[in-house]
């Protein structure tokens, strides 16, 4: 029986639409999933890292407390990207117009403590520390001989001042941007380490008389140094730095998602896939169909999950069949973050590798002595 007969007659009999199909995976141990809600259409989700709030934006801004079930619609228009401090006490969305962007910061209540404006359109929304909250934006602006790009992250701190890091700029052939039209600020995406130290970003290329392009490129906020990873389809594909900072996963738009060694390049593990989440604190994947820490399969998901954990990756969203689900009590390791003397010797040694001062297996073997 279809599915839209399969609703006519429950709709029939019973005078209302079937009840939510639960998230078909095995309840075993202390795994389990929660039935939130129905979304009209795909977009962000961030979860709380204790797993208390939870918000998601489809035609609005909604925030879900999970403990009394209440909704709230903070901002009733889509936003384009959300996240939730470390400590869960606020959260940031971003929601665009035109070339512009807006920040709101929300309190645990669902107030507005925070409102800024600036150029560009926000591809992703990170706040890896409590002190720092990050925004990677692309503008644009066309001309007759081409379209100007210019790619930066834009970042607040614990007072709320703004500041900037330019990645790139260059200018594309008209007919690459009459191509991507209204989604070529989906070519933009980045990533921060875990130290803080290198980002890792996408970069469009399309100079005339040559064929776009669009690069995976790590980048050393320190000393400017960049490496080149890889090549990306145009509009599909991203790149997330592991926790030990040596590797990244990468999803290259061909239902393939490759752990690679950060230097030699070489496949270390692989998935298959498009859509990815990865949590560097707690070292887990989640990829279309499963859940994974390493290669070891925690629990299998249903084909076509798009996912996103909290912070600490103790809380797994999982948007499926136009529903919303939350997926916790898997196993998360807790390891200490490298903090003090070893980060700042850590990032100094990264310094000198980025600069290839030193070779590969000079850095891996003093950064093994420094972390022992």
């Amino acid at each position: 029986m279809n599915k839209l007969l399969f609703w006519l007659l429950a709709f029939l009999l019973t005078g209302c639409a079937p009840a939510v199909v639960p998230l078909p995976i095995p309840q075993t141990g202390d795994l389990t999933s929660l039935s939130l809600a129905t979304i009209k259409s795909t977009g962000p989700v961030a979860v709380a890292a204790n797993g208390s709030l939870l918000a998601w934006s489809d035609s609005a801004l909604t925030l879900y407390d999970l403990a009394t079930g209440q909704q709230k619609v903070l901002f009733k228009k889509a936003v384009d990207a959300l996240c939730w401090s470390p400590d869960g006490r606020y959260l940031a969305a971003v929601s665009t117009h035109e070339n512009q962007s807006r920040l709101q910061v929300y309190d645990s209540r669902g107030q507005r403590v925070f409102e800024a404006g600036f150029a560009g359109r926000v591809v992703r929304l990170i706040w890896p520390q409590q002190n720092q909250l990050l925004a990677g934006a692309l503008t644009y602006k066309s001309y007759r001989f081409g379209t100007h790009i210019k790619g930066r992250l834009i970042e607040w701190d614990q007072q709320w001042r703004q500041s900037e890091v330019p990645l790139f700029e260059t200018t594309i052939k008209p007919s690459t941007a009459k191509r991507l039209a209204g989604q070529l600020y989906k070519t933009f995406d980045f990533d921060l380490s875990p130290l803080a130290d290198e980002v890792l970003y996408t970069r469009l290329y399309a100079p005339p008389a040559f064929e776009a392009r669009r690069y995976l490129i790590l980048h050393n906020l320190q000393t400017k140094e960049e490496k080149r990873i890889g090549v990306l389809p145009l509009l599909r594909g991203k790149g997330r730095l592991t926790r030990e900072g040596e590797s990244v996963f990468v999803s290259d738009g061909l239902q393939r998602i490759k752990r690679l060694n950060l230097w030699s390049l070489k496949v270390q593990h692989q998935w298959a896939g498009n859509t990815f989440a990865y949590d560097a604190g707690s070292d887990l994947l989640a990829t279309e169909t499963g859940l994974y820490r390493g290669q070891q399969l925690l629990s299998p998901l249903p084909a076509g999950s798009l996912t996103e954990f909290s912070t600490g990756g103790k809380y797994l969203s999982v948007i499926w069949n136009r529903h919303l689900y939350l997926v916790s009590g898997y196993p998360v390791p807790v390891e200490p973050a490298i903090t003090g003397v070893k980060r700042e010797k850590l990032q100094k040694l990264r310094r000198l590798r980025s600069r290839k001062l030193i070779e590969p297996e000079e850095y891996l073997q003093a950064r093994k002595r420094l972390l022992q």
